[in-house]
């Protein structure tokens, strides 16, 4: 092997090299398209389940009697708009806050009633900082 030939194994090795490097580098993703692509997967799964989660009664093989019940059924079920989603309707509200008095250290504070304890006597309370200390 003479120089001439060892040049074109050098040129023909960095040739492949260069190659290589350019597959990888096209195969590398940032963390930001690596994020898009999982939420693409995601939306993608989550529309074949949506697809497929509807149920097709006519693909099944039913008998007179069966075809018969399913009918009753559906007549029952718009009949009592059962088939009709309702929405909640009662929004609770936002407890108000009470006022109250520490029964050891005599401080008045405002409240949620979920705090105050009922006994024989009415009702007891004891701030944060009479609870947390002994005695």
């Amino acid at each position: 092997m003479d120089k001439s030939d060892l040049n074109e194994l050098k040129n023909m090795l960095s040739g492949l090299v260069e190659e290589i490097i350019d597959e990888k580098l096209d195969k590398i993703t940032t963390k930001h398209e690596q994020k898009k692509e999982k939420k693409q997967k995601y939306r993608r799964r989550k529309q074949k389940e949506r697809e497929s989660g509807s149920f097709d009664v006519g693909s099944l093989d039913l008998t007179a009697a069966e075809k018969k019940e399913l009918a009753q059924a559906s007549k029952s079920d718009k009949k009592n708009n059962v088939h009709i989603q309702k929405e909640r309707l009662i929004k609770r509200r936002p407890s108000g806050r009470i006022e109250v008095r520490c029964r050891s250290c005599g401080k008045t504070e405002k409240v949620s009633p979920a705090l105050v304890v009922k006994d024989e006597d009415g009702y007891r309370y004891k701030c944060n900082k009479c609870s947390c200390s002994p005695g």
